[in-house]
């Protein structure tokens, strides 16, 4: 019998090594039977608790099972699950405003989407429409998405070579290499770019890079997209990595933690390239659904009644005070985005971290862990960590 209590144990007969799951076995998973999620944690069916700092991937922005957000959800299905956008929605409405206010100026203009591979595709696309160009930029390390246009500015060969002959040209340029940016030219349509990039090792741009780019962009009439799935909705302890340094682009991408487990995204633009966009040019069925909205509605306003945004910075401040420890020799990356660079291969540690309940990421350079914690994870849940860390 399961130790852990209530609705946890249902379910109870887990899966056995003998049965053939009818789910195409394209991941590698943690070896956990996780049941339920409260706040940062997760409880497994042995009654055994995480700490979650990886979040699904960067999805449980509140942690799990939020009060707030399964209210506003449940109380939304019970009013309108779903209709698409034939027809006008207040929630969808109301959402797409507060978002708008939530977001730094200059970036009012939403369109609501699933996913962060359609909100790349989309802000690309409009990118191409709006130029004529068929062209893209994108940095070394980025990675952006699986569908074929977002494949073709992700530089994971892996993934994007059986597709090579589909994709559009992308031209590519190296992180904070400011002698790159003259690479962009007037054949580009648009640069995408994580303002810190996440998947390569919590790789930071730098801020005089951002403003040539930047500049440059607006010099060739190209458009700048920041892909913000991961750093937006208040992780970076700001709304957004939009803004800072002085940089707004014409276009930023959001989804992950947008609306706390819910799947949804959203495409943020300004009114030059918005106003460009005639009806029937972008389309989705799902985007923009009531109980989506309902869940980022809640978000939002969560973020602001536990004051999340300073939170957010001060869990970062101490994850990077606190986790330069044992075998970590630096602490990257802000907020609740942080890499840990290891003197020894990262996957080695993230074991250990997980047999004594910690949960961390790994990313494409074999020496750094990544930490995606809820961003209202207790300060104690750091603490503990840096203490099995010096334990190492």
């Amino acid at each position: 019998m399961s130790r852990v209590k209530g609705d946890e144990q249902l379910n109870s007969q887990g899966p056995t090594k003998n049965d053939l799951s009818p789910l195409v076995e394209t991941y590698s998973q943690f070896p956990l039977d996780i049941v339920s999620g409260r706040g940062s944690r997760l409880f497994a069916r042995d009654g055994r608790a995480y700490w979650d700092f990886y979040g699904g991937h960067a999805v449980a922005l509140l942690g799990h099972s939020h009060p707030a957000i399964v209210e506003a959800v449940a109380r939304q299905a019970a009013q309108l699950t779903f209709y698409s956008n034939i027809l006008p929605l207040k929630v969808r409405t109301e959402a797409a405003g507060r978002l708008a206010s939530f977001a730094p100026p200059g970036l009012r203009r939403i369109f609501f989407c699933n996913t962060g591979a359609e909100a790349n595709e989309n802000a690309l696309k409009i990118a191409m429409r709006r130029t004529g160009r068929r062209r893209i930029a994108a940095l070394y390390g980025g990675w952006h998405g699986r569908s074929l246009m977002c494949l073709a500015a992700t530089d994971d060969p892996k993934i994007t070579t059986p597709f090579q002959p589909l994709l559009c040209e992308c031209v590519r340029m190296r992180a904070n290499a400011i002698e790159d940016v003259a690479k962009i030219d007037d054949t580009i349509a648009a640069v995408i770019l994580e303002p810190i990039q996440s998947i390569a090792g919590v790789v930071e741009l730098r801020g005089d890079f951002l403003q040539t780019v930047r500049e440059r962009c607006r010099q060739c009439g190209t458009l700048l997209i920041y892909d913000e799935v991961q750093t937006g909705m208040g992780r970076l302890g700001r709304p957004m990595a939009a803004g800072a340094f002085g940089v707004t682009p014409d276009m930023a991408t959001l989804a992950k933690g947008i609306a706390g487990g819910i799947p949804m995204a959203a495409v943020l633009l300004s009114d030059e390239p918005a106003a460009g966009i005639k009806q029937g040019e972008l389309g989705t069925t799902f985007g923009g659904g009531p109980v989506a909205c309902a869940a980022l509605l809640a978000v939002l306003q969560t973020i602001e009644n536990e004051n999340l945004l300073a939170h957010a910075a001060e869990l970062g401040a101490l994850m990077k005070q606190a986790l330069c420890i044992g075998p970590v020799e630096e602490v990257r990356g802000r907020g609740c985005l942080i890499g840990l660079k290891t003197r020894t291969p990262a996957k080695a540690i993230q074991e250990k971290l997980l047999a004594e309940g910690f949960i961390v990421g790994t990313s494409a350079d074999a020496q750094v862990l990544r930490l995606m914690p809820p961003i209202n994870t207790p300060p104690e849940a750091v603490t503990m960590l840096a203490g099995v860390l010096e334990k190492m």
